[in-house]
């Protein structure tokens, strides 16, 4: 989860900042942000430091294209290098060389939906405090996990993990009735083809007994990024 949040009076310059320096390494990005640049405009600082969750999420896209902009501007060695140095996992250079780059190129069907639900309060997280307790022991297995709102709420994915394998694994989470089972895959395994996303991982889970099987899942996970194929939508219930 995002680590540094950046002050509500700071945001609005910032973006600014991002989308001139975008709009000479890639206009795509730059008309993104300015998408949601206009979404914030007219909004108080006030307004906008009352909304945590929204703060969070400019706070880490701004944090994010700052990052994506410079390795934009490497040489292909120089590239792995800082890779190497900054210890990146699967996941996090899969974030950065492919999803990310997708999410700004192509229209994304969610985001009038999600900005508006961020922006009244309908957005909560609910799941925050089960997601990071499952990345901790995801992690104390000797995996890797990452989570970013634009994965979260426009591409289906409560986390992308990785573990062994070099092509990282997105996971998503649900608590679907049986009957309701097969309608949610379809809608599922449809997002992550329109995104390009080749490998995933759709976990039914009871949420009854979460709280005490959560390192039975994390294995689940990762022997799954192990053995499922290069391309594969996979339904586990658990």
């Amino acid at each position: 989860m995002l680590t540094q949040r950046l002050q509500a009076k700071y945001i609005k310059a910032e973006l600014e900042s991002l989308i001139n320096d975008a709009l000479l390494i890639d206009p795509a990005l730059a008309k993104r942000l300015d998408e949601l640049r206009r979404w914030i405009k007219d909004k108080k600082v006030g307004l906008l430091t009352r909304k945590p969750l929204l703060l969070d999420f400019v706070s880490e896209l701004i944090l994010d294209t700052r990052l994506w902009l410079k390795l934009k501007q490497l040489p292909s060695q120089e590239k792995q290098r800082f890779f190497e140095k900054a210890q990146m996992t699967q996941a996090e250079k899969y974030w950065y060389e492919f999803l990310f780059p997708q999410w700004f190129n192509e229209c994304d069907p969610k985001l009038d939906t999600w900005k508006s639900k961020m922006m009244s309060g309908e957005y909560t997280q609910q799941d925050v405090v089960l997601i990071n307790a499952l990345s901790d022991q995801i992690e104390s297995c000797g995996g890797a996990c990452l989570w970013r709102y634009i994965i979260d709420l426009s591409m289906a994915t409560d986390l992308l993990t990785s573990g062994n394998s070099d092509e990282p694994l997105c996971v998503q989470m649900t608590i679907s009735s049986p009957e309701w089972l097969a309608n949610k895959k379809d809608h599922w395994e449809a997002t992550l083809r329109y995104w390009g996303i080749t490998r995933g991982l759709l976990l039914s889970v009871n949420p009854k007994n979460l709280d005490d099987n959560l390192s039975l899942l994390a294995d689940a996970i990762l022997q799954k990024g192990e053995s499922l194929p290069e391309s594969c939508y996979d339904l586990h219930i658990y």
